[in-house]
């Protein structure tokens, strides 16, 4: 009966514990001046990880609003990412995205509707440098696929929150552009492209 329990207690122990959830904020401006928010909450557990991203903007031009409204949650595994669902409206357009990775490959829904994906595609997440390796992305909203190349442009300095801190600075080329700056914890700190026109940063707060 000790043997026992002292062999439950250990058990106890040394099994895998879900780590606290590391919620990361970030502010999205256009022009300079704020219009929106993302957050991306983490939970790790070993070698997995489940993350929860949500984003809104709204944005007026003359007598119109535009609003963008995002709620995603990605599963990974030792890496490689399993599962995702998206639900986006995006100024009334609105997507509903299930991703399944198979042995045969992702298998993707985009509204109901089956599409085929090319092997190794991943979603436009950019919170981590997962991306950074591929030649095919899709947009997290509307599948979309961008043929890109992503160049390495070394190590920058970067004005954050009245600090200048070392950051590793990539482009995105091709069908979309990004400039991505990552931070020592190897999660975004940076982000820089143009939509519908205007510049759009998003810088974690």
């Amino acid at each position: 009966m000790i043997l026992r329990a002292v062999a439950a207690l250990v058990c106890v122990l040394l099994a895998p514990r879900l780590a606290a959830a590391e919620p990361i904020s970030y502010v999205i401006l256009k022009e300079g001046e704020p219009i929106g928010h993302e957050t991306v909450d983490i939970e790790r557990n070993g070698d997995v990880a489940k993350v929860e991203v949500n984003t809104e903007t709204r944005v007026k031009v003359l007598f119109l609003d535009f609003h963008y409204r995002h709620h995603r949650q990605e599963f990974w595994r030792a890496g490689r990412l399993e599962r995702m669902v998206a639900d986006t409206d995006d100024d009334g357009s609105v997507h509903h995205i299930v991703l399944e990775s198979g042995a045969s490959g992702p298998g993707l829904t985009l509204d109901g509707t089956g599409r085929e994906m090319p092997d190794g595609a991943l979603p436009l997440s950019l919170w981590s440098k997962a991306i950074l390796d591929r030649k095919v992305l899709y947009g997290v909203s509307d599948a979309a696929l961008y043929r890109v190349a992503i160049d390495s442009l070394g190590m920058a300095r970067l004005a954050w929150h009245g600090r200048d801190i070392a950051a590793e600075h990539y482009r995105i080329g091709g069908d979309v552009e990004r400039d991505l700056w990552y931070g020592e914890d190897g999660l975004l700190l940076k982000t820089a492209f143009q939509r519908r026109g205007y510049p759009i940063e998003i810088i974690r707060e």
